[in-house]
C-alpha cells in the first residue's frame, strides 16, 4: 500500500500546481480536467483539475485536484493506493466505523475501485485499488 497526501482546492488547483512547481522545483504530471472526464460538473468547472501528481526526482510527493466540497479543514486528504482489493475493502469498513462514508467503494471510470470516508477523528481518506496492476 502507498500513502500520498492529496491537496484539494475549489477551482484554484492549477494555480497551486504552478506555484508549487516553480517555487519548490517540483515537476507535475499531465493536468487532467473535468471536461475530459465523465465526472459531473458545471460549465464553469470544465477546466478544473480532476487529477494531477506533483513529483520530486520522479517520485510522487502529493496529488492535486479541485472539488466543490473543498472548505477549510478538507484541503488535505490522505490517499491510500492498495495492491490488495480485499485488504482495502476491510480497511475501508474498519475506518468507516463511527465515521462517515462519503463515497462508497465502487468501480470507477479509471478502472479502479475507489471510495472516500471520514473517520471518527475527522480525517478524510480516499482509497483506491487499480485493477490494471
Amino acid at each position: 500500500m502507498k500513502l500520498d497526501p492529496y491537496f484539494i482546492f475549489n477551482g484554484t488547483a492549477e494555480k497551486a500546481i504552478l506555484l508549487y512547481s516553480s517555487t519548490l522545483g517540483w515537476e507535475h504530471s499531465e493536468i487532467k480536467r473535468y471536461k475530459d472526464s465523465p465526472m459531473p460538473h458545471e460549465e464553469h468547472q470544465k477546466n478544473w483539475v480532476v487529477h494531477c501528481e506533483l513529483l520530486h526526482k520522479g517520485k510522487t510527493v502529493a496529488m492535486v485536484a479541485d472539488a466543490t466540497d473543498s472548505s477549510p479543514g478538507t484541503q488535505i486528504q490522505m490517499s491510500l493506493n492498495y495492491t490488495d482489493l480485499k485488504k482495502m475493502e476491510n480497511d475501508f469498513l474498519k475506518l468507516a466505523e463511527k465515521g462517515n462514508i462519503i463515497l462508497p467503494l465502487e468501480k470507477q471510470f479509471w478502472n479502479a475501485t475507489y471510495g472516500q470516508l471520514k473517520d471518527q477523528f475527522g480525517v478524510r481518506w480516499m482509497m483506491n485499488y487499480d485493477h490494471d496492476q
